[in-house]
């Protein structure tokens, strides 16, 4: 059963624009964003992962007379360094080897519309000169080419870093900065809305539900407890992702505290296989570089064994030299940082079954970042 045939009502402004809430914060900002939106202002999108930033965007494109034009959400820690002019401004025939015809940008894509530039922090210095001129004038060059293109495009921005900050270490545009932020909305995290989480459980339950075909979960005092008072680094994305974990795992069960105690314990999550949660990604390392000192410990022991074995009884084959230099006391197994880096890139990409970007969220990095680590490690998935 859904969430409006139970009833509930999920805020003031849920049936309309999807945004669950009744909190006192998350109602101050759909207010600023319900003015702001039938203006032509840029409007940069703060708050920490997982606060809902492209929902807010696609809300002011909505709300503004361009809705019935295109809103393209672009990620810009998602594209390549190298790549990155070519696909926000297009390129001509000939600007490189491989450009055989010209090729429109999302820029000229979202012409008379909106474009939400996801992750703007993470935009490289050369880009950011040819995005002010846009917002200045309008105005843009393709790569390779020696024109002008003209369009009319909104731009919303968002970031989860501190755009101040790195505009004082000039890793990001002074002027770029105060031209994106005419309007700023700051989205609270989760721990800001507390009294909004039960609200988040009954939707994301019944959603998750529906989705997987189980029973709808039914939480108890000391489960929701327990939720509300645990620190969600990921915000509603993480939430949502483990109230999906809990369904599929603990399907016709009532959630108890005991249970999401279980999951949540995260200094032991190499005994709960299913776990979705990534509170401190740091202790995640560190427990892989433990176990992999505890392996290294088991191999020499073993090694210690067969070696005494073998000098024992003088086994007559014919590779003993061979199984020497394999398990050679003098040859300890040393895992190290970077090793343990690679597995845990390797294992959240094929939980992910490869998707780049719920990986990247997992291990809380950029897109390009994880990009650059994938590339630096030769994985392929």
């Amino acid at each position: 059963m859904s969430i409006d045939q139970l009833g509930i009502e999920l805020g003031p402004n849920y049936r309309e624009h999807g945004i669950i809430g009744y909190s006192e914060k998350i109602s101050e900002v759909v207010a600023i964003a319900k003015t702001v939106a039938p203006t032509g202002l840029s409007v940069l999108i703060s708050g920490e992962s997982g606060t809902g930033k492209e929902i807010f965007a696609q809300l002011i494109h909505d709300l503004s007379d361009r809705k019935n034009n295109k809103f393209i959400p672009i990620n810009c820690g998602a594209i390549p360094e190298g790549l990155i002019e070519n696909e926000l401004f297009g390129h001509e025939k000939g600007s490189f080897t491989s450009a055989n015809d010209k090729s429109k940008g999302y820029f000229e894509m979202a012409d008379r519309g909106t474009i939400f530039l996801d992750e703007i922090g993470e935009l490289p210095l050369s880009s950011q000169v040819k995005l002010l001129r846009v917002l200045e004038n309008g105005t843009f060059m393709k790569v390779g080419g020696s024109t002008n293109v003209k369009v009319d495009v909104r731009v919303i921005a968002a970031t989860n870093k501190n755009l101040p900050k790195m505009v004082s270490k000039s890793s990001f545009r002074e002027d770029l900065f105060f031209r994106l932020k005419a309007v700023t909305l700051q989205l609270p995290s989760l721990k800001e809305r507390l009294v909004d989480i039960p609200l988040f459980l009954m939707k994301f339950s019944a959603d998750s539900a529906k989705k997987y075909r189980r029973d709808q979960l039914i939480f108890d005092k000391d489960a929701l407890s327990e939720i509300m008072n645990h620190h969600w680094k990921g915000n509603i994305r993480e939430l949502k992702n483990f109230i999906d974990m809990l369904t599929v795992m603990e399907t016709g069960k009532t959630v108890s505290g005991e249970i999401i105690r279980k999951y949540l314990k995260t200094e032991h999550t190499a005994s709960y296989l299913p776990m979705l949660i990534h509170d401190e990604p740091q202790k995640d390392t560190d427990l892989i570089f433990k176990t992999l000192l505890e392996i290294k410990s088991d191999l020499n022991l073993i090694k210690k064994f067969i070696l005494e074995t073998y000098s024992s009884k003088q086994p007559q084959i014919h590779y003993r030299d061979e199984i020497k230099e394999i398990i050679d006391p003098e040859r300890e197994i040393v895992p190290t940082e970077e090793l343990s880096e690679k597995d845990e890139i390797i294992m959240t990409l094929k939980k992910h079954r490869g998707n780049r970007r719920k990986a990247a969220e997992e291990l809380n990095l950029s897109e390009r970042t994880l990009y650059r680590k994938i590339e630096k490690y030769g994985i392929v998935i």
